[in-house]
């Protein structure tokens, strides 16, 4: 009897042990859910015609050697979005742009957005450290490139829950997701589309669809990738990847601006 009682209660406990982390699970996809439908910073674009965007996250340092110069070669600026905690270190992938390199993408009249400062999940964080992350991002990547950095932010990994970008889109004057698609008429500049440029997920005929979307619906393309080599990550794209979508967007006359130059086009006052 003291057997069966005591599995019962084993597993009575266990069952209750894991529903609160059941619950928790479902609250914080149902949170990043809320976060990506509904617009907390919601605005009406104003642009004439379409726009393109070319943007790196966490700025591996050939986003740098090989990506900006692309860039650089027809006349385009670009947002690098760094998380300056990481400078100079090496993951499985890459390494990280050093501080010289931040400094170097700032004197070529390139954008530097924030990204957190140690590189963290928004929605790990309680509000005071994610202001705290926040800030000290900003006021270390103004201390490398000056007037370059703008309050221009992307999510890291791309999500963020509800409370978390409800804070951030006051403090900042937009917020880009990895969520896919293009920003026209009623956007949300706490939750901007974007389009993966990847060598293993986009093609050149997904990418002139997308283009042609773009001057169909007068919309902003904000494509993001991040090393950009010959033999990419699973996250990056090739140079020739990288060269083809800028002459792809140039060939149809498509304005080519740093995320700061395209809110300014679609009216966002800064």
């Amino acid at each position: 009897m003291n057997g069966i009682t005591a599995i019962g209660g084993w597993v009575g406990s266990r069952s209750a042990e894991r529903r609160p982390k059941q619950l928790t699970g479902l609250c914080a996809s149902g949170s990043r859910y809320l976060a990506r439908i509904v617009p907390t910073k919601p605005f009406r674009a104003k642009n004439s015609g379409p726009i393109v965007s070319f943007t790196f996250d966490d700025v591996p340092d050939s986003a740098l050697t090989n990506g900006a110069r692309i860039l650089d070669r027809h006349d385009v600026r670009g947002t690098f979005y760094v998380a300056p905690g990481t400078c100079g270190t090496e993951d499985e992938y890459w390494t990280v742009i050093d501080k010289r390199g931040v400094a170097d993408l700032a004197h070529a009249g390139h954008e530097i957005g924030c990204h957190t400062y140690s590189h963290v999940k928004v929605q790990s964080l309680s509000s005071a450290d994610l202001a705290r992350e926040t800030q000290r991002c900003f006021e270390a990547l103004r201390d490398i490139g000056g007037n370059a950095v703008s309050k221009n932010f992307a999510y890291p990994f791309g999500n963020v829950s509800f409370p978390k970008k409800f804070q951030l889109d006051r403090q900042l004057t937009s917020c880009r997701s990895i969520y896919t698609g293009l920003n026209s008429g009623l956007i949300d500049l706490a939750m901007l589309r974007s389009v993966e440029l990847y060598d293993r997920t986009s093609t050149e005929q997904s990418i002139n669809a997308t283009l042609d979307q773009a001057i169909a619906t007068n919309a902003w393309v904000i494509f993001y990738t991040h090393d950009v080599t010959p033999n990419p990550s699973w996250i990056g794209c090739s140079p020739t990847h990288l060269e083809m979508a800028v002459k792809a967007a140039k060939a149809r006359g498509i304005p080519c601006l740093a995320v700061d130059e395209a809110l300014a086009a679609i009216g966002v006052r800064a």
